[in-house]
């Protein structure tokens, strides 16, 4: 990976240098992005309008505004870094392939009377730009060591805050913050200020677990270690809590990676940090009761036959767990197979007039909304993570290349790192939490 370096003896393609120095120093910028992720762990809505029934715009709608300004003004300077950066090239080339195939979904909506849902598209593609251009403004100024710090720390504190109140939601002592639509469709799931969606908060909770974990193998930036370790313990209890058995298969990936990438860290880590967390949950019979009734719920009793685990009868296990979800991939293929002109271009970003439900597999999805066109893009980018060299910074390489591969797999059974209204802002944090993590391999500036 061409990683971006600009000093005094390689400025060649960066020009102006002025230019870089003002968008990595300039406190609004700071500012802003700081609000974006802010934005990120606050769902709730801000403002209401009509298109749709009753729709919502969020924080982070609002903001994206101004996010946007500064990317056109400084193109030219944000597209060499796009250009320069292997990742963000070819997110950047599926963004814009997302752009050009909402035609086709425009042309589905009208021929299906049905301009509204185009509408909410728009919203979703304004969604995934936005996302993007934050996670490309969030890079460069992590040029400066003291701001990416600073980035940290947010991220951190965020992210417990989240947590504490989902926490203090399961004892009754904060209520339901989301609308009585959102209390009936998700059966009153509480999930804080994240999202009524359970893979929402289970996502939330599994990718800041694993940034976290990365910090404490690496020394690059300095934070506080007892904090660190203090994120850890209230994301993997809300990610237990969550009941998203999508991202239960995302924590056992990590954890295997884990084990084999970094086996005497993963002994250490295991033995100490497993133990501290098992006798603070079975010292409070509270807390080891809500997370023991979930996973009993979501998990145990939805297996029939136990020797399924002991003769490792995944298909068995899939169906039992997956909710449904063989049944909807079944029926996916067979609609590719029956209409494979789709299977090409796809059939438009975010088309859902046709076939309305979700896959909940994103291997499926993007062929069928995108085609193997925006097959190879997304794949490529998420796999191009893969081919990032650390060399000294084995902690980010732990969380980085352990979270990828946890998303590669559980991306089969759902598509939470894509734009649905469900989802939220689970693709922006992921792009956050992956760009904290590959900005110790540029040149960062005091």
């Amino acid at each position: 990976m061409n990683t971006v370096s600009i000093n005094k003896n390689n400025n060649k393609s960066f020009k102006p240098i002025n230019q870089f120095s003002y968008l990595v120093r300039d406190n609004s910028h700071f500012v802003l992005i700081s609000l974006m992720i802010f934005s990120y762990f606050y769902n709730l809505p801000v403002l209401f309008y009509s298109a749709k029934g009753d729709n919502e715009l969020r924080l982070y709608d609002l903001l994206g505004v101004f996010v946007f300004y500064i990317f056109i003004q400084n193109f030219k300077f944000y597209y060499i870094v796009i250009k320069k950066i292997d990742v963000f090239k070819w997110l950047y080339y599926f963004v814009l392939w997302c752009s050009f195939s909402i035609i086709l979904t425009f042309l589905f909506s009208v021929f299906n009377d049905k301009l509204s849902s185009f509408f909410q598209s728009v919203l979703y593609l304004y969604h995934l730009w936005v996302f993007f251009i934050t996670s490309i403004l969030f890079y460069v100024i992590s040029f400066n060591k003291n701001r990416l710090k600073l980035f940290v720390y947010l991220l951190l504190i965020f992210s417990t805050l989240s947590c504490l109140v989902i926490v203090l939601q399961n004892f009754s002592i904060i209520p339901f913050l989301w609308s009585d639509i959102y209390y009936k469709g998700y059966a009153g799931f509480l999930s804080g200020t994240l999202g009524p969606n359970k893979i929402v908060t289970g996502m939330f909770s599994l990718i800041m677990s694993i940034f976290a974990i990365g910090l404490v193998f690496n020394k690059k930036i300095e934070i506080n270690k007892v904090f660190v370790i203090l994120v850890i313990f209230i994301n993997l209890y809300v990610l237990l809590l969550s009941g998203s058995r999508t991202s239960y298969v995302g924590l056992l990936v990590f954890i295997v990676f884990f084990s084999f990438y970094k086996t005497g860290g993963f002994v250490f880590f295991s033995i100490s940090i497993g133990s501290f967390f098992a006798f603070f949950i079975m010292s409070n019979p509270g807390l080891y009761e809500k997370m023991n009734d979930v996973i009993s719920n979501r998990v145990i009793n939805k297996i029939e036959d136990d020797q399924d685990i002991e003769n490792a009868n995944v298909g068995k296990l899939y169906e039992d767990l997956g909710a449904g979800r063989g049944r909807l991939s079944m029926n996916y293929i067979n609609y590719l197979g029956n209409y494979p002109e789709v299977i090409p271009f796809g059939m438009g970003f975010n088309n859902r007039i046709t076939k309305g439900f979700s896959a909940h597999n994103m291997y499926l999805n993007v062929i069928k909304e995108l085609g193997l066109v925006g097959f190879v893009l997304y794949f490529g980018w998420l796999l191009k993570y893969l081919q990032i060299s650390f060399k000294n910074y084995s902690g980010y390489a732990l969380a980085l290349k352990g979270l990828i591969l946890s998303m590669l797999v559980a991306l089969f059974f759902g598509e939470h790192l894509y734009i649905y209204r469900p989802l939220f802002a689970i693709l922006g944090l992921f792009l956050i939490v992956v760009n904290a993590l590959i900005s110790s391999l540029h040149n960062n500036e005091s």
